[in-house]
């Protein structure tokens, strides 16, 4: 019997080519690939349930599709607001208003107010040029983060912009 190889079971678990229905035969009859499976599987699936800091709308429409409860929190360049993360939020989305019609790439940086620590730096941040705002999923296990942060924005084209936008976070 020929055992399928970790890059199969890899491809298998993230969906990407072969024949999923022979390598599932496969695995209810090898234990030794089921053992090795299983293991990629606890990593696939980890990665699968992360949420990136910065989102796009694809991922947006994901993750309500699978029932995440999001409270939206639009923000325009140097606005300071205080915002709730209640007990009824999954995902506090943080809609970032900026001119994006130039970008060639965005920087996103999130820092402490109080001490301009960095917390999370992001050189090649995602965006899409047409929405005019970066998306920020902040999350319930971010509780752990200074919760006044200031988010640096800077869209880098001609003329490179530095925008900022001061979220301070009130758990609830």
């Amino acid at each position: 019997m020929t055992h399928l190889t970790w890059e199969e079971l890899v491809d298998y678990w993230a969906g990407d080519g072969g024949d999923p229905d022979a390598a599932d035969a496969h695995l209810f009859a090898c234990d030794a690939c089921s053992e090795r499976s299983a293991r990629v599987a606890t990593v696939t699936e980890t990665l699968r349930s992360e949420i990136p800091f910065i989102v796009t709308m694809p991922w947006v429409d994901t993750l309500r599709r699978r029932g995440m409860r999001f409270t939206d929190n639009p923000m325009q360049p140097g606005e300071r607001r205080e915002v709730p993360f209640t007990g009824d939020t999954d995902i506090l989305l943080h809609r970032l208003a900026v001119d994006l019609s130039q970008a060639t790439h965005v920087h996103f940086t999130l820092r402490d107010e109080v001490t301009g620590g960095v917390i999370v730096d992001l050189p090649d941040a995602p965006f899409e040029r047409d929405a005019g705002e970066i998306l920020v999923a902040c999350q319930r296990h971010f509780v752990v983060f200074p919760p006044d942060t200031v988010a640096e924005v800077t869209v880098h084209g001609p003329a490179p912009v530095t925008h900022r936008f001061t979220i301070l976070h009130r758990w609830a």
